[in-house]
């Protein structure tokens, strides 16, 4: 086994020799065998009681410190550590403390530094806000102030706007009060008009028993209206018809006017019938008759227009009818300008259409008189057929188309057709029994004093119309 002297007997064997038997079983030399231990082939070994009690040391070494005292070494050393660590660690654990409040520190710097920049950004919004405040605060009171004078002003115009409405209300009432006072003053004129400057009445043809029932004079009146014109035989039908008497001449009451037409072509034509023939006598005073009545009936439509403040379509003087040296075109040019400005009195004052005739002169005018005495107070236009419109003008349109509009243009104004008359006293005509109420005549002096100058310039016209015709 194992050779150990004497004083080493206390401890283990330093060195195991190994028998020549196990020798030879070594890979590299026969003093190499492989340990049970590590299993590596070495030439030393320590038995396994030595081993588990530590007693063996390196070989290498020159220390002869066994192992057993290393442990016990290593484990008072552990033990040195471990009661180092606790030490440390209780040292330790206040560095930490500090440490880790050193570390908030820090951190809490830099979040107040980060606070601080928030707090300088939003001190400099909050100068920029502050500012912007204020601009708006400045505006809202200027925008108040405006609104104050605004409130103010939109009260004011309220006020004006109540006091406005109060008025034209007091000028619609006035207005309408006016208007009444207008037309009743138009219907006193108007009336006067028709009864005192150019009163109007009917003329019927005498009976033929006021002649004679005989046969004779029956044909003699029938060849008496017939008449050569133009190489064709013309009866002359509106000269026993009845007929409207204006003032003192007459018209006929159908509006065909053919013997003013027949004594114009009598005389363009140079008739061969003896100078004293009853029938130029005849035509001559029918053709008077009707020039001075249509003379009239043109100073009346004027005066009208003046009356009813209506302007009329087509210029017609009294002068116009006075020439006798028109045509036959001529005349019925201005016979259609006369009539298509009566339709459009009648239609301006909303006549009744089924009334009016086209070429009926008189019968129209009379329309319109009758209806202007109506009482009525609305005279608002009203809307018209225009068929029956069409139907009226169309048998005027053709003679207006054909006139030339040189016919009424001798004079260039309508003042112009009034003349200065001397004031010479002529005989006054009966007008008829009176159709007006004295409370109307009477009602203020303006109306009659206008009244009395409208007579005596009628009169004075009348004269000196008639003085032209007959040249006495």
């Amino acid at each position: 086994m194992a050779a150990f002297s004497s004083d080493e007997s206390s401890t283990g064997p330093k060195d195991f020799h190994l028998s020549s038997s196990l020798d030879s079983g070594s890979r590299l030399s026969p003093n190499r065998s492989k340990c049970p231990l590590c299993h590596k082939f070495k030439r030393n070994f320590y038995c396994k009681e030595c081993v588990l009690s530590g007693l063996f040391c390196s070989s290498k070494s020159q220390s002869t410190e066994w192992i057993a005292d290393k442990q016990k070494e290593l484990l008072e050393l552990k033990l040195n550590i471990q009661t180092v660590e606790k030490n440390c660690s209780q040292l330790l654990e206040t560095r930490m403390k500090a440490d880790d409040l050193s570390s908030k520190i820090r951190l809490c710097k830099e979040r107040i530094k980060v606070l601080k920049l928030f707090v300088l950004e939003k001190q400099n919004q909050k100068a920029v806000f502050k500012k912007r405040f204020s601009d708006l605060h400045h505006q809202n009171e200027k925008k108040g102030t405006l609104q104050t004078l605004c409130d103010r002003k939109v009260q004011e115009v309220e006020q004006y706007v109540d006091y406005e409405k109060d008025k034209l209300t007091n000028n619609r009432r006035n207005l309408y009060e006016k208007r009444k006072v207008i037309k009743r003053l138009e219907k006193i004129r108007l009336q006067q008009l028709s009864k005192y400057i150019f009163p109007i009445s009917k003329e019927y043809p005498k009976s033929d028993l006021e002649f004679n029932d005989s046969e004779l004079v029956s044909a003699l009146a029938d060849a008496s209206q017939n008449s050569d014109l133009r190489g064709s035989w013309e009866y002359a039908e509106n000269c026993g018809e009845m007929n409207y008497s204006i003032v003192a001449p007459s018209l006929p009451a159908s509006g065909n006017y053919t013997c003013y037409n027949m004594w114009l072509a009598q005389i363009r034509e140079g008739n061969n019938l003896p100078s004293g023939s009853s029938s130029i006598t005849d035509h001559r005073s029918h053709a008077y008759s009707i020039s001075a009545a249509l003379t009239y009936i043109t100073q009346m439509v004027h005066i009208l227009s003046f009356y009813l403040d209506v302007g009329l379509p087509f210029k017609v003087f009294h002068s116009d009818f006075c020439n006798r040296d028109l045509t036959e075109q001529q005349f019925n040019t201005r016979v259609a300008r006369l009539n298509a400005n009566i339709l459009y009195l009648c239609y301006t004052r909303n006549v009744d259409l089924d009334n009016l005739r086209s070429c009926q002169t008189v019968h129209n005018l009379l329309q319109l008189l009758n209806h202007e005495n109506e009482d009525e107070e609305n005279n608002d236009p009203e809307e018209f057929d225009n068929d029956k419109i069409d139907a009226l003008e169309k048998p005027i349109v053709c003679d207006l188309q054909k006139g030339d509009d040189s016919d009424s243009d001798e004079s260039s104004s309508f003042l112009v057709e009034w003349e200065a008359l001397p004031n010479i006293q002529y005989p006054e005509i009966p007008a008829g029994p009176a159709n007006l109420q004295s409370s109307q005549v009477m009602s203020t002096q303006q109306a009659s004093s206008m009244a009395g100058g409208l007579v005596n310039s009628a009169a004075a016209s009348i004269a000196s119309i008639w003085k032209g015709f007959t040249g006495r």
